[in-house]
């Protein structure tokens, strides 16, 4: 066989130029409103004009750019979701999409009176990722009269880095000293609420405050000092006041008056005005229709605060007006990388760019943050560079090198990194292998696997609780064969072929599979007294990746049983790995779909029919449901490193449900060097010709380190010939072409070869 090298190229970087990310259409500003929208106004039929506001709003021009609203919160919707349900179709027919979504409401939302808060949003722009019901509600004077909402947000195209909050509430009405009180009381729970998420938490404080100044208790409750501080863009002047918008009648219910009362409020924690990641843009929280001109306890009307058709809307829709302000969304880390060459000359100036770009798809340059960057190299890469990029300037291109000063084979990790908060696709590692004096390209091969019967390249195995802990028949975690272990769980055997034709749930077929595997059922088990407390169970291997590049992992794997998604004992069989002691990265990732079924079928042909199946999501993938037929699933190793290890984290209760599996491959990228190369280093040169002279004559079992280039065992003038057609060594012409007889009685005509072939890399022919 021929030996072969690891070659750390990844299979992409054969292409000319790598895509690392792709552009999100989306715009990066959000703009978002509090509205109280009247808990007596017909929404549905909309007489007073709400699709005219909502027009308006997204036509408004801020800091140059005019955008449709992403999201709406507002109060004294109805408590069944129907009115934001409403909503939503208003603003989908006003741009005619279908992207407007009500948030749903918790099912432990209450109220005491006039609807809860509700939300809309743009899902084309923003991602609602939960909804929860907070506060004491009732009537009693340390109560809050219905519950607040809480949203948590994630704008499209980012991860969990740029999350933001709205807790929407609607204050206690009325200026009694307890109904001061109970608003207070409600702000406390608030801020609790967002204490308890710590610093650096982006959250808006939306919704009806019915707050009279700046002094009131509950007002102040937000703005004190701690974790989830409230900041106020605005003040409690005319220009900001909200309500109300009509002194004559529109619907029934609507609070009259005229424009006197600041009610309606977007505060916003220190997070959000940094300038930093997601921030609210300077200037751009505004009471909308209101410019101050109206008349004080007059009519919105009276004012020039929007066209006459929308003030007049805004006076016939609701007793309030929006609140509106913009938001910057944090940068977008893009990297395409040059194709890198698989094989290089000793010496060569190899140089390789990389282009460097924030890919916020901002409409203006302030709709989204800089993106603050620095590129660095390891191993035999040499370079660095920091930068920044504004939001939609030309990227940058930065270069880093190859050392190629030495022969042999290379590696290092292309790092770009950003500290841009909140930014996507914060990190890129790329890891880069090429051969400095020639070699072969990239071929896909086994570096370790463990089939639990003859293991490669595994240092190491663990497991917790170990082998021989569990008692109870129908529990197990570990290492099973048919006909070797003593007992195993029924519920991983599929006996239906075997002693037991009604068998009903089995991965394993019993009469068939005769190798060594691993299973996993009951981890809590049913012993008395209990064998595992915790209930949880784990295994590691540690595999000697050295030198490999690309790697993947692919395990055979099954599942069946009713399994749990939720609650304290959910079942779960998690695998994750770790580079070189680092931290461990996701695998594979299990989860349970409780609103589907699975038909499994067994070795017999009895098909069975389960709720609740286990699927398996491999790290960059799509989710697998796993049957009880074992199914090969392979996921990506990030990095470069010389020891790898997986760790498998199970947690099962029941003895109904297991999960099986075998065959723990680990592939890498290798590279195969010449055949007369019998060194691998990356040259066929004099020190090759050395090892085939030491070895001349070997008969039989020559390996290519002895000199065996043809591989047939023997060491002979075909080998010769093969070392003088692949000779690559630097600054030397070729060696003369001479007839080589073979072994028998040659061995004195070789040596006068080898003089020939030492002259020439002496340069002492011709």
């Amino acid at each position: 066989m021929s030996t072969v090298r690891p070659l750390r190229v990844p299979a992409p970087l054969l292409a000319s130029v790598i895509a690392i990310v792709a552009v999100s259409p989306v715009c990066a500003q959000l703009r978002i409103v509090d509205y109280n929208i009247a808990q007596n106004y017909d929404i549905a039929g909309d007489p007073g004009g709400l699709d005219t506001i909502f027009t308006a709003i997204g036509a408004e021009v801020r800091n140059g750019f005019a955008k449709p609203i992403d999201v709406l919160a507002v109060q004294e919707a109805s408590t069944d979701g129907s009115d934001a349900v409403a909503l939503a179709a208003i603003l989908n027919g006003i741009y005619g999409v279908t992207t407007y979504a009500a948030a749903p409401v918790p099912l432990n939302g209450v109220s005491g009176g006039n609807g809860l808060p509700g939300l809309v949003y743009n899902s084309a722009s923003v991602n609602l990722v939960s909804a929860i019901a907070l506060g004491d509600v009732g009537s009693g004077a340390t109560q809050q009269p219905r519950s607040s909402l809480r949203y948590q947000l994630r704008p499209a195209g980012y991860d969990a880095a740029a999350d933001f909050y709205i807790y929407n509430d609607h204050y206690k009405s009325d200026d009694s000293s307890t109904d001061q009180a109970r608003r207070n009381v409600e702000a406390q729970s608030v801020r609790a609420n967002a204490d308890s998420l710590g610093e650096g938490t982006h959250a808006i404080y939306a919704g009806d405050f019915n707050v009279y100044n700046a002094n009131e208790a509950m007002y102040q409750t937000l703005l004190a000092a701690g974790p989830g501080q409230a900041h106020d863009p605005a003040s409690f002047t005319k220009l900001y006041a909200t309500q109300s918008p009509a002194t004559e009648l529109a619907f029934p219910g609507q609070v009259l008056g005229g424009m006197d009362d600041r009610f309606d409020f977007q505060l916003i924690t220190g997070e959000l005005q940094d300038g930093e990641g997601m921030s609210q843009l300077a200037g751009s929280y505004r009471t909308f229709g209101n410019n101050g001109t109206h008349a004080t306890n007059g009519a919105i009307t009276t004012g020039t605060g929007a066209a006459a058709d929308v003030l007049a809307a805004l006076a016939q829709s609701s007793d309030h007006l929006p609140v509106v302000a913009d938001y910057q969304l944090p940068a977008k880390l893009g990297v395409q990388v040059a194709s890198i060459p698989n094989s290089v000359a000793a010496g060569a100036a190899i140089s390789i760019d990389v282009l460097i770009e924030n890919l916020a798809s901002a409409v203006t340059a302030l709709g989204a943050d800089e993106l603050d960057y620095t590129l660095s190299v390891t191993g035999d890469l040499l370079g660095g560079a920091t930068g920044t990029i504004a939001a939609l300037a030309t990227g940058q291109t930065r270069p880093f090198s190859l050392n190629t000063s030495t022969p042999g084979l290379k590696s290092g990790v292309l790092t770009v990194a950003t500290s841009s908060q909140g930014a996507a696709n914060a990190l890129f590692t790329l890891p880069v292998s090429f051969i400095v004096g020639g070699g072969g390209g990239p071929v896909r091969t086994t570096i370790a696997q463990d089939d639990f019967d003859a293991p490669l390249n595994l240092v190491s195995f663990q497991q917790l609780p170990v082998a021989g802990t569990y008692t109870a028949p129908a529990s197990g975690f570990g290492e099973f064969q048919i006909g070797v272990s003593a007992t195993i769980p029924f519920a991983l055997l599929d006996d239906s072929t075997g002693p037991f034709p009604g068998d009903a749930v089995g991965i394993i077929n019993s009469a068939a599979k005769t190798d060594a595997w691993f299973g996993v059922t009951d981890t809590i088990d049913n012993a008395v007294p209990v064998n595992n407390p915790s209930g949880e169970a784990a295994a590691t291997w540690t595999f000697d990746v050295s030198g490999a590049s690309s790697l993947e992992v692919s395990i055979d794997m099954g599942a069946m049983g009713d399994f749990e998604a939720t609650g304290v004992n959910r079942d779960r069989f998690d695998w994750s790995y770790s580079l070189d002691g680092g931290d461990f990265a996701p695998l594979f990732a299990s989860s349970v779909d409780e609103a589907a079924s699975a038909a499994y079928t067994m070795a017999s042909g009895i098909e069975i029919n389960l709720s609740d199946p286990l699927s398996m999501t491999p790290a960059g993938g799509a989710a697998v449901q796993l049957s009880n037929i074992l199914q090969t699933l392979t996921a990506p190793i990030a990095g470069l490193g010389e020891l790898l290890t997986l760790r498998l984290v199970a947690k099962t209760d029941g003895t109904s449900e297991a999960y099986a599996f075998d065959n723990i491959v680990v592939t890498g990228l290798v590279a195969s060097f010449a055949a007369a190369d019998f060194n691998d280093d990356g040259f066929v040169d004099g020190a090759d010709l050395a090892a085939w002279q030491t070895n001349f004559g070997t008969a039989s079992g020559a390996t290519k380190l002895q000199g065996d280039a043809d591989f047939d065992g023997d060491v002979d003038g075909a080998d010769y010939l093969l070392w003088q057609q692949q000779w690559t060594a630097p600054g030397a012409g070729v060696p003369a072409v001479a007839e080589v007889p073979e072994p028998t009685g040659a061995l004195l005509l070789m040596t006068s070869l080898i003089g020939i072939a030492w002259r020439r890399m002496n340069g002492l022919g011709r």
